[in-house]
């Protein structure tokens, strides 16, 4: 370096000793000028070079740097929804965490689970740079366990209760193979996340919602929305609860533009006092399409009436199917499996039996192992049973009275019953109920596996046996035959099956269609847990089914009287706090079950009264029942109004029929098509929370209006009285079914609807209640190059 900067030297001497006498020498000077030109644009040139070195060093440093954080936010992000989702599926985050930040980003210990160590990889701005890595990892506060405690007054869904947990969430990046000292940048973040269950609101919706009632109407319990909230109303409906919108609230119909008068919609302030809608939202009487103002709202109802609230992440329709949580965590899973064949059962010969049952016995933990029920106990579950002792107790039937049998020998009354149970099993396709009150003489192959089976007998006692009814030979018992737990639609050789048109939904050509729907009666399968029995492995003899689909528990002298409950059927299971049942279609069966044209779906009879655990001085931890499927479910009769406790059912769809669609012949639904099933509707009562699809007012599928909440369930009778008490969810658009609301053909029916207050308490909701998550963030630090 020396030389060159002589040489330097030499110039500037040379140059100052021809700029002493310019005149004397005016080329000199010009050649001075040129040169010293030509150096200082060297000397720009150089220090520009120098510059824009210093300054590309600089923006690649900075683009690293925030390139680090920007890469740390985000694996904090990705950490945030992972917990969201682990408990979307009804979870809690769950594993061990590294002991330390080094321990993450040195890979020495990575902990497990959910907080486990994880890493993520970014491209880095400068193209000649290593990948920007970064580290991340979860520490959960109060050892992981959440806190069970009520939103605060003032927030967003004040007074629900909730569970509430905190987890600490740390991210670093470094460049790719860096030193474990070489941070870029570091993030540090708190949440606290809120699972709130979704049944402690009247109504709870993912999309826009409407509530427009003809009658008078009062509304208890909150009101979500995560679109926006059309009200309106012919007469008065009064919302007493918080309401919560994701977007705009109005006084208006969706579907025409209709608006209402004020004083039409009220709703209560923090003191109790109901306020009209249209004057406290707008400051003005005139009626208007446009939304509420939310300074007026605001200025009006305070944290009541929320607008603009963060859209909420919950459980979609999707979730419901067969591999879904509801389907993992069940104790009885039902699938109905039309595409099967025959297979041959010992006692029983070639039959068809079109669906699977497993049952899995759960400890408290929700662990269990699953066990399928075999060819011969499925048989069973279509088959009238003969209840006895207890079951008859219980009021499930009544028997008739015992006839005078003095042809047949002592031990033939005895072993009477018990051989009409085994020639019944032994039946190739169901045997009709009706049957059970007819003379064996119409019912042959009945008959004759009876005397079959009461081996030789003279003309005399033959004769004397073909004239009772089974009902008659059940009486020697003490007992009455009750419906299969489970019937089906038709089958190959069986052509007395469950039969429902629905005239809501099309098929290819009609105005209507036929549906395949599986009947599935809680009060016969509560009976045949306790007392039912099944052919042995020879189909010689038999076996009981006592708690084979769920354990028992002990009788409860303090439940009310003749309950199950009291009686010692109940289910003891305390697994997801209850009782949960899963249904759904083979995925073989054609037509096709997971299409929105499905045909298929489950009928819910007997649900009078359930087979779960009520509140007592002896129990204090109600359990209840959850029924859950992925297709359409049809509630038939009364539900859950002897001895009250958590219910819930949750579906592709829902609707609600009264007894009279039940043929009281064969104790079948039977419905065909147009309004009705041969007569007006019985009054029905359900005391039970919903969660099902309803469709969108002026959407693609729904070019019109949807029906509103107050067509939540679908009708399909000319109905007199429905009385509900529970909680409407709507988690999305049906999957299964696309028939829009003005296909139906019903009569609507007077609405005795109300929110059910007991679910405020966390103990009496149902099983495994869906819960929305609320995050929120508590705390963000950031730092660069540590």
């Amino acid at each position: 370096m020396k030389p060159k900067f002589n040489a330097v030297g030499n110039i500037r001497l040379a140059l100052f000793l021809f700029s002493r006498n310019p005149k004397g020498n005016p080329r000199g000077y010009m050649l001075f000028l040129v040169v010293s030109l030509l150096i200082t644009l060297s000397g720009l040139l150089v220090a520009y070079a120098i510059l824009a070195k210093v300054h590309s060093l600089s923006a690649k440093g900075t683009a690293t740097g925030s390139s680090g954080f920007y890469g740390a936010e985000g694996a904090l992000n990705m950490r945030v929804e992972e917990l969201r989702d682990v408990f979307l599926s009804d979870r809690n985050p769950s594993g061990t965490s590294p002991s330390s930040l080094d321990q993450c980003l040195q890979q020495t210990s990575m902990g497990s689970g959910d907080f486990r160590c994880k890493v993520a990889s970014f491209a880095s701005p400068d193209k000649n740079m290593a990948n920007i890595m970064a580290y991340s990892y979860v520490v959960p506060k109060n050892g992981g366990v959440a806190i069970q405690g009520t939103v605060p007054p003032g927030e967003t869904f004040q007074g629900l209760n909730m569970l509430e947990s905190r987890y600490d969430i740390s991210s670093v990046t470094a460049k790719e193979n860096a030193n474990p000292d070489e941070v870029i940048a570091m993030t540090e973040m708190t949440v606290k996340s809120r699972q709130i269950p979704m049944f402690q609101f009247a109504a709870f919706y993912l999309n826009d919602l409407e509530i427009l009632p003809g009658p008078n109407m009062t509304l208890g319990g909150p009101v979500h929305t995560n679109g926006s909230l059309f009200l309106g109303a012919n007469n008065v409906l009064a919302i007493t609860g918080q309401v919560t919108v994701g977007q705009d609230l109005f006084n208006r119909r969706k579907n025409d533009n209709s608006t209402y008068p004020n004083g039409r919609v009220r709703i209560a302030n923090s003191a109790g006092t109901l306020l009209n809608l249209l004057e406290g939202g707008t400051g003005s009487t005139a009626q208007t399409t446009a939304a509420m103002i939310p300074a007026n709202v605001n200025a009006t109802w305070g944290s009541q009436v929320q607008l603009d609230v963060e859209a909420l992440s919950i459980p979609t329709i999707s979730s419901l199917g067969a591999g879904g949580n509801y389907s993992q965590q069940a104790d009885i899973n039902f699938v109905y499996a039309p595409e099967k064949t025959g297979v041959n059962v010992p006692g029983i010969g070639t039959t068809i039996i079109p669906y699977n049952v497993t049952a899995t016995k759960r400890d408290a933990l929700g662990v269990g192992t699953a066990t399928p029920l075999t060819n011969a106990q499925l048989a069973s579950l279509r088959q009238p049973i003969l209840a006895t002792g207890a079951a008859v107790t219980a009021g499930v039937c009544t028997p008739v009275t015992a006839p005078v049998v003095t042809g047949l020998l002592p031990g033939q009354i005895t072993d009477l019953p018990n051989a009409l149970r085994r020639a019944i099993l032994s039946q190739t396709t169901p045997v009709p109920f009706s049957a059970m009150g007819a003379a064996l003489n119409s019912t042959v192959g009945v008959r004759n596996a009876l005397e079959t089976n009461l081996g030789v007998l003279t003309t005399a006692q033959q004769t004397l046996i073909r004239a009772l009814t089974p009902n008659q030979i059940a009486a020697l018992a003490g007992g009455c035959f009750i419906s299969a737990p489970i019937q089906h639609p038709n089958t190959t050789g069986y052509t007395g099956g469950v039969s429902f048109i629905n005239n809501r939904e099309r098929s290819p050509g009609n105005n209507f269609r036929a549906m395949s729907l599986m009947q599935i009666n809680i009060e016969s399968l509560t009976v045949w847990n306790f007392q039912g029995v099944y052919l042995n492995d020879t189909g010689t003899g038999l076996v009981s089914a006592n708690q084979l689909l769920f354990a028992t528990a002990t009788a409860d002298t303090a439940a009310p009287a003749n309950s199950f409950q009291r009686l010692g059927l109940a289910g003891s299971d305390t697994s997801s706090n209850g009782l949960v049942f899963h249904a759904t279609v083979s995925a073989g069966a054609t037509p096709n079950p997971n299409t929105n044209a499905s045909p298929y779906g489950f009928a819910l009879v007997g649900g009078g009264q359930l087979p779960g655990l009520a509140e007592t001085t002896n129990n204090f931890d109600p359990t209840g029942l959850t029924f859950v499927s992925d297709q359409a479910v049809y509630m038939v009769g009364d539900y859950n109004i002897t001895n009250w406790q958590p219910a819930s059912v949750l579906a592709d769809s829902l609707n609600v029929l009264s007894r009279r669609c039940i043929d009281n012949t064969d104790q079948q639904l039977r419905k065909a098509s147009g309004t009705g099933c041969g007569g007006g509707a019985f009054n029905t009562t359900i005391n039970s929370a919903f969660l099902s699809g309803t469709d969108i007012t002026n959407s693609t599928e729904t070019p019109g209006y949807n029906g509103g909440l107050e067509n939540y369930p679908r009708f399909h009778e000319n109905w007199g009285t429905l009385t509900y008490t529970g909680s409407f969810v709507s988690t999305g658009t049906p999957e299964k079914v696309t028939g829009r609301w003005s296909n139906q053909l019903y009569g609507a029916p007077t609405r005795a609807w109300a929110y059910e207050t007991r679910f405020n308490n966390a103990k009496n909701l149902p099983p495994l209640s869906p819960r929305f998550v609320f995050l929120k963030q508590e705390g963000f630090s950031r730092k660069f190059d540590q």
